[in-house]
């Protein structure tokens, strides 16, 4: 069978819109069952205004009417190939789209805006009630009537939603700052004969330093990087994401997806501190195996990797073996929670534990937020209007090893599937947590337990200088406390043989966990930062059993383990 391959030439002109030309060029591959793209090197400009259209639901994201630069739609054995080029999308552009396509492989490009969906300031001055800040020319503005609006592309105006404070020096957030959440709706700007703006506004406390830099962050999530629905066997090679305004690759509802040498991280100019606009990486309701190998994952707007199904909770009853479901969150509307033929639980609100399983054998979508299961067998008296659903088919296995988490905002590695997970000989650097092993069903109804979890030969870096974690590993299921006792939501974690270079006394802090070993570790004292939770003890556990502590290598300046 030929299987050609296309090129795709530079365009004539720098900034010419390259959208058009590759709409007819995947047009062709489709025609002449050409197997592989090909970019010839150079940069490339991608525009909204002639892109695709589809209305998408994208969990952890905004929904919307998307504009798509590289829609990849129901493909097999398909392939496209930068061969070094640099992609540069300007306004509300999605870059990469695949919906129901297999065998798909992205490698050797880079994704970059010509404008950033957030700003950037230098911190000038600062007091309890304003701060002076000067913005650098990338993120154009302008102060009208006392509010600070930053100017994109084709003249749309952001408002501020967030600010937060980063060392420029050490390019990650300061040493236990706050966000500033809603300080948009509370702040007066004016400019000044300097030239530099000032925000009369009642920051957080530590107040920002003169010489670092505060990132200003705008309402949504509207244009993931690389977004992947209902997809089977994609790698992506060699791929660099600069910028995108929301997840750098969002996947949801895939199996086995490869991921190799993907990084995510400013541009290497200086000219920006933050990369994504949210997560570097995030895998809702996929299956099958996600690896992640010897990735880059930096100075982005939240967590590097996150790996977890959905809660939807109970609305109504309508008959013994029909149950309505509310998708809660917003950014999870739209996405199906089961289908006909898959397994559910039926999740207590209070424990988290699972009361009743059940198949499918039929679903009424009624809009967006809400559905009706039919059920093979009745439901018991036990499972009540508020309590969880969630899907048993959809738990990825999960590998990541030889990967780089430092500099952004929040924690690492957030784990909620109960596949088997393997992370190894990895190295974090994060404000918060490195690893969080959650689950919840009360606000970002993130499920499900752990089964599975070996975390080994990574080194953690002063992990905790932010505010984002009780520990460098923090085992943290959202159950009240006056629910955990005897509940055991998680199982079988080990952690072996890892480094930790510790200014926070807090290694490891977890509750409701059957099975948890924790053996040949090694913890030396660090003075990079100031030390911190020195009566804290290196292992906080409660409400655990089988807890196998032993030949870890803990330095004089930390306290014992606790297991309550």
């Amino acid at each position: 069978m030929n299987n050609p391959t296309i090129t795709f030439a530079r365009p004539t002109t720098p900034e010419a819109d390259s959208t058009p030309a590759l709409r007819d060029a995947l047009a062709r591959c489709r025609e002449s069952g050409a197997s592989r793209l090909v970019f010839a090197p150079g940069t490339y400009h991608f525009h909204p205004d002639r892109a695709t259209e589809t209305y998408l639901f994208v969990s952890n994201n905004d929904e919307g009417l998307k504009h798509i630069a590289f829609p990849l739609f129901d493909l097999t054995d398909f392939e496209i190939d930068g061969d070094g080029a640099a992609f540069v999308f300007h306004g509300l552009i999605l870059p990469f789209v695949a919906l129901r396509s297999t065998r798909i492989t992205l490698r050797n490009f880079s994704i970059d805006w010509s404008r950033s969906f957030h700003s950037e300031a230098d911190v000038i001055d600062a007091t309890s009630d304003h701060v002076d800040i000067h913005i650098p020319e990338a993120f154009p503005y302008r102060v009208d009537h006392g509010q600070l609006r930053f100017v994109h592309e084709n003249g749309r105006l952001t408002r501020i939603r967030n600010i937060l404070e980063f060392d420029s020096a050490r390019r990650e957030t300061a040493f236990q700052v706050f966000d500033n959440y809603g300080i948009g709706d509370r702040c007066r700007a004016e400019t000044l004969a300097s030239g530099h703006v000032r925000l009369h506004a009642a920051f957080s406390t530590p107040l920002p330093r003169p010489g670092n830099r505060l990132v200003l962050t705008s309402e949504g999530r509207h244009c993931p990087g690389i977004t992947l629905d209902g997809c089977t066997d994609v790698r992506l090679i060699d791929v660099t994401l600069h910028h995108a305004g929301g997840m750098g690759v969002i996947a949801q509802h895939c199996r086995n997806l490869t991921l190799e040498r993907t990084c995510v991280t400013p541009p290497p100019d200086g000219g920006r501190m933050i990369s994504t606009a949210a997560d570097a990486t995030h895998f809702v309701n996929c299956a099958g195996l996600i690896a992640l190998i010897d990735c880059r994952f930096e100075q982005q707007m939240d967590d590097p990797v996150n790996v977890h199904g959905i809660y939807a909770r109970i609305s109504a009853r309508p008959a013994d073996c029909i149950v309505e479901i509310e998708l809660k969150h917003h950014q999870q509307f739209g996405i199906d929670l089961a289908r006909v033929g898959e397994r559910i639980e039926f999740v207590d609100g209070g424990t988290l534990l699972t009361t009743h399983t059940a198949t499918v054998t039929g679903v009424e979508r009624l809009n967006r937020r809400f559905s009706r299961l039919m059920l093979d067998r009745p439901l018991p008296d036990s499972v009540r209007i508020g309590d969880a659903v969630g899907n048993l088919d959809w738990n990825a296995d999960l590998t990541i090893r030889g990967t780089t988490s430092r500099g952004n905002r929040a924690r690492g590695f957030l784990i909620s599937t109960a596949g088997k997970v393997l992370i190894e000989d990895n190295v974090f650097h994060t404000p918060g947590a490195a690893i969080l092993v959650a689950g919840d069903a009360n606000h970002w109804f993130e499920s499900g337990a752990v089964r599975d979890l070996v975390i080994r030969r990574n080194r953690f870096e002063n992990c905790n200088y932010g505010v984002w974690g009780r520990a460098a590993i923090d085992i943290n299921p959202e159950i009240e406390p006056a629910h955990r006792a005897g509940v055991r939501y998680h199982r079988n974690i080990t952690i072996e043989d890892n480094t930790f270079i510790a200014f926070d006394h807090r290694i490891l802090r977890g509750h409701c966990v059957d099975g948890i070993r924790i053996r040949g570790n090694r913890i030396a004292f660090s003075t990079t930062y100031p030390a911190s939770n020195s009566e804290a003890p290196v292992f906080d556990l409660s409400e655990c059993s089988h807890v196998d502590i032993a030949d870890n290598a803990i330095p004089p300046e930390f306290k014992a383990a606790l297991v309550s």
